[in-house]
């Protein structure tokens, strides 16, 4: 039976953070630096070093982390505060 694991993005460790990364085909990292980090695609298509890249998508995943975090609180709280909307679940650049 396999088991389930809990982990926390933040003390997350290098090696399981590297496999996910390496797990996205081009096209799928290339969505998340254009949907989290607001590069336009064809900025992304262009970054070629496997280091920037690398450190792109980790930054990615940590603002990914803190929104979700923030979210959580927020409806912890009950849901945004007065006169404001939801945020909406998707993720588009501006």
């Amino acid at each position: 039976m396999s088991e389930n694991k809990v982990v926390d993005a933040e003390t997350c460790c290098d090696n399981d953070n590297q496999e996910t990364l390496d797990s996205l085909n081009r096209q799928e990292q290339n969505w998340k630096l254009m949907t989290v980090l607001q590069i336009p695609w064809h900025h992304a298509n262009k970054i070629e070093d496997k280091a920037d890249r690398d450190f792109l998508l980790n930054k990615a995943k940590e603002v990914e982390s803190f929104l979700q975090t923030q979210h959580m609180t927020q409806q912890a709280q009950g849901g945004p505060p007065e006169g404001q909307q939801p945020p909406s679940p998707i993720i588009t650049p501006n």
